[in-house]
């Protein structure tokens, strides 16, 4: 990430950024994609504990869209018939070094408390406003 220093130069800074990754089997006979993602909405729903953990972490609940301050990325494909694809939903939790675009990185023990609770939830899609499918992140459904 490039953001600008007190000197209106040009400095680099690496974001840290919190990772969830799911592998999506397609037993169907035809390809899976989303390929509408103004229709489709892919979500944590984090339970009680994560979202203290996070919000004594961070200060704010990444996990509310709507409200994060934060950044928030989202990487999916084709899942093709009869296969397997992964999916990855990405939350910036801070930088190291101290910049104008991102707050600095919380303490090794809040983040390892954080880390401790990242499966407390779950993950839900919808489409069209309506949810078609829920995942408890700490089971192996």
């Amino acid at each position: 990430m490039i953001v600008p220093d007190k000197k209106n130069k040009s400095k680099r800074i690496v974001p840290t950024e919190l990772y969830y990754t799911f592998t999506i089997e397609n037993t169907s006979n035809n390809i899976m994609a989303l390929s509408d993602l103004d229709k489709t909405n892919i979500r944590i729903e984090p339970d009680k504990e994560l979202v203290s953990a996070v919000k004594e972490a961070i200060g704010s609940n990444i996990y509310d869209m709507d409200n994060s301050k934060l950044g928030f990325g989202m990487s999916i494909g084709e899942t093709p018939s009869k296969g397997t694809s992964k999916f990855t939903l990405n939350y910036t939790l801070g930088a190291k070094q101290k910049n104008n675009e991102l707050p600095l990185l919380p303490t090794e023990e809040k983040l390892k408390k954080l880390q401790a609770n990242a499966l407390k939830g779950t993950l839900i899609i919808s489409q069209d406003d309506k949810d078609i499918a829920e995942f408890r992140l700490d089971s192996s459904q």
